[in-house]
């Protein structure tokens, strides 16, 4: 028996395809192998991160493994630190080891790898490599049409019309109203507005390449206080959802990340389809932010960090959507309106 291990190449999408149905017991159309997304996903160039971003195990020729790769890049004054979220993890259960082989692969590799959230399996398998739960992600939700997300729910039963009631209030109250000396503007370029390191080439690039994702749009807004800008959103359009893929602001106190987060709500209600208005974010600031917004805490996520140096802190990440793959999970778009 023969085993290798190699990056992934576009010649083998129809092998990677049958290989995730498989192990995940999806159908040949579920959206996270749509051939189109996992070409963006692992092939097409980004100017951000030129390494590869998939790894497959092959024994005697036959695919048995795979891990896909969301890289992210830390810097901390002079110090920078190079890790990796991995997505699409899967291994043929006849072939012993063949996961945890690529896992264990991409820990030499990196300064550090991170999960946040995961199925229940990953989440106990983690610690048994060396991973530590360091953090916790909060998702904030807050309808933003109820009456479409009510037309739209997949399952009725007899709750459905106190929940429609709860949602109607809790759209209305409190207010989405914006602080007019805060606004919003649509940008295409990040990186010639003034926010310096917020708005850096490898940021800029990142963007160029999350705006390319096949399944998803993304759209970029500065974040304006007195008609200067100040940050910057990313908000992209995900089945019902207006998901805030990412917030970047010079000021990091609680009043600006609620103006940044009602910015985001008032932009979603004007250009999307969408039901609801959902983010993520870690403590501090941002999680007090969203809800002085109006925003709800829906759900905590362990975020586990396994580094190659053996420490056990903190990454000084914001735990956005765009930290990792959840930026485009889901189903259908519902769209930006034209």
């Amino acid at each position: 028996m023969s085993f290798e291990c190699r990056p992934s190449t576009s010649a083998d999408e129809h092998a990677l395809i049958e290989l995730l149905t498989r192990v995940f017991a999806a159908d040949s159309q579920a959206a996270f192998v749509n051939p189109a997304l996992l070409r963006w996903k692992y092939w097409e160039p980004r100017e951000d991160y030129t390494a590869p971003r998939s790894f497959v195990m092959e024994k005697d020729g036959r695919m048995v493994a795979h891990i896909g790769l969301w890289p992210v890049t830390l810097r901390t004054g002079p110090k920078s630190e190079t890790g990796v979220h991995i997505i699409d993890w899967a291994a043929d259960p006849e072939v012993s080891g063949s996961g945890v082989f690529l896992l264990q692969k991409m820990a030499r590799t990196f300064d550090f790898v991170y999960a946040i959230g995961g199925s229940d399996a990953t989440q106990s398998i983690l610690p048994k490599f060396g991973f530590h739960a360091v953090a916790e992600a909060h998702v904030w939700a807050r309808p933003i049409r109820p009456w479409r997300q009510f037309r739209n729910h997949q399952s009725v039963d007899w709750r459905l019309p106190a929940r429609l009631a709860r949602n109607v209030w809790w759209a209305h109250s409190p207010g989405k109203s914006v602080d007019p000396n805060w606004t919003a503007a649509e940008s295409n370029d990040i990186s010639s507005n003034g926010l310096g390191m917020l708005a850096s080439e490898s940021t800029s690039a990142l963007f160029r390449y999350v705006r390319r994702c096949p399944s998803v749009q993304s759209r970029i807004f500065h974040v304006l206080h007195n008609a200067r800008p100040v940050g910057f959103f990313v908000l992209s359009a995900v089945w019902e959802q207006a998901r805030v893929a990412g917030v970047w602001l010079e000021d990091s106190s609680t009043d600006a990340w609620a103006a940044a987060f009602r910015l985001a709500q008032e932009t979603a209600l004007k250009l999307t389809s969408a039901s609801e208005l959902i983010a993520r974010c870690g403590p501090g600031p941002a999680n007090l932010g969203a809800e002085k917004a109006g925003l709800r805490l829906r759900a905590r996520i362990p975020v586990f960090v396994f580094r190659k140096s053996g420490d056990v802190e903190p990454l000084q990440l914001s735990f956005h959507f765009l930290d990792n793959d959840a930026f485009f999970l889901g189903g259908p778009s519902a769209g930006f309106a034209t």
